[in-house]
């Protein structure tokens, strides 16, 4: 039976911001839907709408010919629309198999026969009886579809996932979807990757500011054309020169080793590597194989031995974060909310907090707090931060802008080392490409860059050299990024040698 989806009118109003509005949108199974746009574009929104976890102001939602009634998520599962959220909900030290009944009302026996036929029918290879921990991003992302299956949905909604699978696992996964298409199933598929929307999808919505600017057949567009249906605005093409070779050593880690006691966290074992100025060296890896505990180590939020990290000429292992800052290290974190900014806090405040001790912003205990505004001000004219509110909560600016003011903080002190782990993380096409320039441009100017990132294009667009981790080993030798290929390094990433 063929599934039609059919959004109408569909409005959804915050104060002071029109998430949707008056979208309409229809979907038919056998084709596999892109939905894009920027941060706040309302895409989100209007996902959430479908998945029941926003209720719209105005407007309906038809599945075939029915207007649904979704006021939860569970209506909406009841309504045969399934979702697979970019962050697995999944609990890590439960079973495959307890996970995939926790919300079931069948009986144990039925449900495993459920997932054992479709385990066989979609070749999905999962042992059922181990922790979820145990398992790659690639196997919990089969966890959460198989969950969605169970129920036998119309339509399964994908929301960025590929964004912690390597090159294999995207594939795996891309040939999945295709076969869920084929037997029916609608799919509809978020993302920022648009390389990804022009490998697998038929065709695209775009949405700009809560609005739908554009539906089209994929054969009509190119990532071109859909970048800048994306931002309004024809964008940059940013390529990086071949840097120029300097064999002026910057900062030397040497059997760099970290040993948790927490199950959750990845051990360090004889990390080895050095940059030298005016570098940028990728490191590559599936998220969770260590590549948080090396940024929290390299920034001094763990502390190592004192001759594991040499950084010009001084050995820095068992000094603070701000007592690296002091030596022109700078730090952008992966998770903007969590550990770069404190959202509650106003701009010019969160400007403030890596530059604590600075004569120029503290004099015997007392706050300068005309300077701090100053300085907040030229970072948001100088990183094309998109306010000139610095009284503005941290909270409510986009992921974008928020990490545009991330990076400028740290670059405004002329840092002679930027250490950025997935800078570019869950941003839309316009801020990665405003990101990639501003790194590239420091880069110009001799100053060295570390990039942690699982986005292998992104690695290979910026960096110089590039190693891998894989369960906290550095895997593979330093390789010339020229040398490299987007398969190859996901294959490396796998932990293949």
């Amino acid at each position: 039976m063929n599934t039609n989806l059919k959004i109408s009118n569909v409005t959804k109003i915050y104060p002071g911001c029109v998430a949707n509005d008056n979208i309409s949108l229809e979907f038919n199974s056998g084709k596999i839907y892109a939905l894009l746009g920027e941060n706040g574009a309302g895409k989100s929104t209007l996902v959430k709408i479908l998945s029941g976890v926003i209720i719209p102001d105005e407007g309906k939602i038809y599945l075939n010919e029915n207007n649904l009634k979704l006021n939860s998520p569970l209506d909406a599962k009841k309504n045969d629309i399934g979702m697979v959220f970019q962050h697995f909900n999944l609990f890590e030290t439960l079973s495959v198999f307890e996970n995939l009944i926790i919300d079931s009302d069948e009986q144990r026996e039925s449900v495993r026969e459920k997932i054992d036929a479709i385990m066989k029918k979609y070749n999905f290879s999962i042992d059922l009886d181990i922790p979820v921990l145990n398992l790659s991003a690639g196997q919990k992302q089969k966890v959460e579809i198989i969950r969605c299956l169970i129920r036998s949905p119309k339509v399964l909604i994908m929301d960025e996932p590929t964004s912690v699978l390597t090159e294999q696992e995207t594939s795996e996964l891309f040939l999945s979807l295709k076969k869920f298409s084929e037997e029916g199933i609608l799919i509809i598929y978020i993302t920022h990757k648009l390389k990804e929307v022009m490998q697998l999808c038929d065709e695209v919505a775009v949405m700009r500011r809560g609005k739908l600017v554009s539906v089209s057949e994929i054969k009509n567009e190119n990532i071109e054309s859909l970048a800048n249906k994306m931002v309004g605005q024809n964008l940059k093409t940013i390529k990086k020169k071949k840097a120029k070779t300097s064999s002026d050593q910057l900062i030397k880690i040497t059997n760099l080793n970290f040993t948790s006691e927490d199950p959750f966290e990845t051990n360090l074992t004889d990390i080895n590597f050095s940059v030298n100025r005016g570098e940028c060296l990728g490191i590559a890896g599936i998220s969770g194989n260590g590549q948080s505990e090396l940024f929290q180590v390299l920034s001094g939020e763990i502390i190592s031995e004192k001759n594991s990290i040499e950084f010009n000429n001084n050995y820095i292992g068992d000094l603070s974060p701000q007592e690296r800052r002091e030596y022109l290290m700078a730090f952008s974190p992966e998770d903007r909310l969590e550990q770069a900014a404190i959202p509650q806090m106003k701009i010019f405040e969160n400007v403030a907090l890596n530059n604590f001790k600075s004569s120029n912003f503290f004099n015997n205990g007392l706050i300068n707090e005309n300077k701090i505004k100053e300085h907040s001000k030229k970072i948001i004219s100088d990183f094309n931060v998109n306010t000139d509110n610095i009284e503005l909560k941290s909270q409510f600016l986009s992921g974008g802008n928020l990490q545009k003011l991330i990076i400028g903080r740290e670059l405004i002190t002329s840092p002679d080392l930027l250490i950025c782990f997935n800078p570019t993380w869950g941003l839309d096409v316009g801020a990665i490409n405003y990101i990639h320039e501003t790194l590239i441009k420091i880069n110009e100017q001799n100053k060295s860059i570390i990039l942690i990132s699982t986005d292998t294009d992104e690695l290979l667009k910026l960096s110089d050299k590039i190693s891998v981790i894989h369960k906290g080993k550095k895997l593979s030798k330093i390789m010339n990024s020229e040398e490299v290929t987007s398969e190859k390094l996901g294959i490396l990433m796998g932990g293949a040698n």
